[in-house]
This record gives structure tokens, C-alpha cells and sequence, in this order.
């Protein structure tokens, strides 16, 4: 047996390996430029699907679009339902963008365009407080019958404000000299063809025309806010009725449309605020109803001032209905109650 060659005899490795006819593979002299470049190649390829990902769209915008939602109100009128839409308030820009579409609103949401500007009822008010409520004089110190306040047109005594008279309203007579006409305006008026606002038209005018220059008037027209008849450049203040003031009062009936919801407490104080001995007061109104408060309230001001409170109903039921706020709005302020039926009215 040959014994292996001593590694002490100063041989090298490879030396030794030939000695023993073994061949040992040398690995090739690698540089490091090779790797680098294969490091940075991969970094860029992180990099751009990196950028690819990111710019990707988040969110379901892809996906079908939601339908739009809207929000309507329906108005229960006497011969039909009126549907309103709400408009949306957290788009702004969009409502400013886009005109309005005129054919699926209702005629009736805004005011004709040949309407005066509506009344500053605010200011009205405000000014109104600070005129104490006529009343009569009892002898108590203080306490005395108006004289030449804001609503007298010629003074506050019983002489200055003519001679009492009657006059008529859809059948309902009313006697005294100063008389105050308060008419809802509001949509549904424009119902049964819009009957019951012209017939409230030619009756308001037939009514007036019974008055002589002896006694004063004053016509409210109301939906939201009253809206009262003045002579031009003069204040709110009831009107002598003269052929001139008349004619004029007659130009503004005929100019009035109907629109909009129906507010009755303001319009109703409004005229107690001018100590008329009578109110004729029509509407075709139910809803809203004057509560329980507000009925004590406007008969404690229509006691203190005098006042006589007619009320007239439109109504499509066939008759007066027994909880109707109406008849106990007449009957607490010795008024006359009168139901009409507006598929009765002719004109």
C-alpha cells in the first residue's frame, strides 16, 4: 500500500491533489460590478410597480353610479294632491351651474313676477308694538280711545270715523264704520280651476262697493305673510272708502295671485291691530289650525278693541265639519259663520 505523500514536505494544495491524480475545480474570479447592477435593476422594478399602484383610482367610482334620492312635499289640496320638491342644500355649486327646471316645479312655489315686493312684516310689527291697543275709556288715568293713531285715517273718536253702515259678505252682514277684509291667498285657492279665488275676488269687490266715503276699509291679503292694501306713498293705515281709494282698492284685489302655504295668526293680528269694528276673515284653510292659545289670544285683543269676527269656509266636503276651528273662531267673537261649497261657485 502506498502511504499518502507527508503535507509537511511543503507542497502546495493542488500539489498534493495532482500527487494523488485528483482534479479540484478553482471558482471564477467574480467582480462586484455584476451584482450591483442586478441589485439596481430589481430597485427600479420595485420602484415602478410601486408608482403603478399608487396612481390606481381608489374607491367605487368605477362602479355604477348611485341612483339620485329627493325629498318631495306633498300638499293635500281639496280636488287634488300637490307634490313640492325639496331642493338640496349641500350642493350649491350645482344648483348655481344649472338654471332651474321650469317644467317640473310648480307654478305655484313663487310669486308672479308682476307682484310688488312683499311686505316688511318685521318692521310692520315692530313699529305696530310700539302703538298701544285702542280701547275704550273706562275713567281710569291712562286709559283712553286712540285719537289720531297710526290706523285712523281721520281721528279716533266716533264722530270723525263716519256713520255706521252694513255690508255684506257672501250672504254674512256686518254693521259698524270701519271695516277690515282678511283673504287667504295661498295655493290651494287656485283649486276647482280657481274658482274659489275669483269668486273671493268679485264678492271682496261687491262688498266694497256698499261702503260710501263715511266709513274706512282695509283688505289683508295672507298666505305665509299678510300682505295689506296702501294707497300709494301713504303708510299701512285704513282707508277712507272715496271713489278714488276704491278704484284703487279694486286694481289691487285683481292684481292678487295665489301661491304659496297659509300662515292665519299674523294676518288675524295684523287687522286687530287697527281696532276695526269688523272682520270679515275667509279661508279655505283647515290646516293649520289656530290652537287653543292662539284663539284665546286673538279673543282677548278683538274684546279689548271691539271687534266683531265673521268667518267664512271653502270647503269640498258638502258641509262645515264639527271640530272646525272656524266656527269657534266666529262664535267667541260674536261673529257669523257661513260654509261655502266651491263646487257650487259659478264664476
Amino acid at each position: 500500500m502506498r502511504n499518502p505523500p507527508n503535507p509537511s514536505n511543503g507542497k502546495s494544495a493542488s500539489e498534493q491533489a495532482n500527487a494523488w491524480g485528483v482534479t479540484i475545480p478553482i471558482p471564477p474570479n467574480r467582480t462586484l460590478s455584476p451584482l450591483l447592477f442586478s441589485f439596481g435593476f430589481h430597485l427600479v422594478l420595485l420602484v415602478i410597480l410601486g408608482l403603478l399602484l399608487s396612481t390606481q383610482t381608489q374607491g367605487t367610482t368605477e362602479l355604477p353610479r348611485d341612483r339620485d334620492i329627493g325629498i318631495a312635499i306633498v300638499h293635500q289640496l281639496p280636488d287634488r294632491e300637490r307634490y313640492s320638491e325639496v331642493q338640496s342644500i349641500e350642493e350649491p355649486s350645482e344648483l348655481s351651474d344649472s338654471q332651474p327646471d321650469s317644467s317640473s316645479q310648480s307654478s305655484s312655489l313663487a310669486p308672479p313676477s308682476d307682484l310688488a315686493p312683499p311686505l316688511d312684516l318685521a318692521g310692520v310689527l315692530n313699529s305696530l308694538q310700539a302703538i298701544p291697543t285702542p280701547i275704550s275709556g273706562t275713567g281710569i288715568t291712562g286709559e283712553s280711545r286712540l285719537s289720531g293713531d297710526a290706523f285712523s285715517g281721520a281721528g279716533g273718536d266716533q264722530a270723525s270715523k263716519g256713520e255706521e253702515a252694513t255690508t255684506m259678505l257672501f250672504g254674512v252682514s256686518g254693521s259698524g264704520t270701519q271695516f277690515v277684509y282678511v283673504f287667504d291667498r295661498s295655493d290651494s285657492m287656485n283649486g276647482f280651476s280657481g274658482r274659489p279665488l275669483r269668486a273671493a275676488k268679485s264678492e271682496l269687490i261687491n262688498s266694497l262697493g256698499s261702503l260710501t266715503e263715511r266709513q274706512q276699509f282695509q283688505i289683508i291679503f295672507y298666505n305665509e305673510q299678510p300682505r295689506p292694501f296702501s294707497l300709494p306713498g301713504v303708510p299701512m293705515a285704513m282707508v277712507r272708502a272715496e271713489p278714488s281709494n276704491l278704484e284703487l282698492a279694486k286694481n289691487y284685489i285683481r292684481s292678487i295671485a295665489a301661491y304659496g302655504g297659509t300662515e292665519h295668526e299674523s294676518a288675524l293680528k295684523l287687522a286687530l291691530r287697527m281696532g276695526p269694528d269688523v272682520i270679515f276673515f275667509l279661508t279655505d284653510a283647515r290646516i293649520p289650525r289656530l290652537s287653543e292659545i292662539e284663539l284665546r289670544d286673538i279673543q282677548m285683543r278683538a274684546t279689548t278693541t271691539g271687534t266683531t269676527i265673521h268667518c267664512i269656509e271653502f270647503g269640498a266636503d258638502g258641509g262645515p265639519q264639527s271640530d272646525s276651528f272656524l266656527t269657534q273662531l266666529a262664535t267667541m267673537n260674536q261673529g257669523q259663520y257661513r260654509y261655502i261649497n266651491v263646487q257650487d261657485l259659478k264664476n
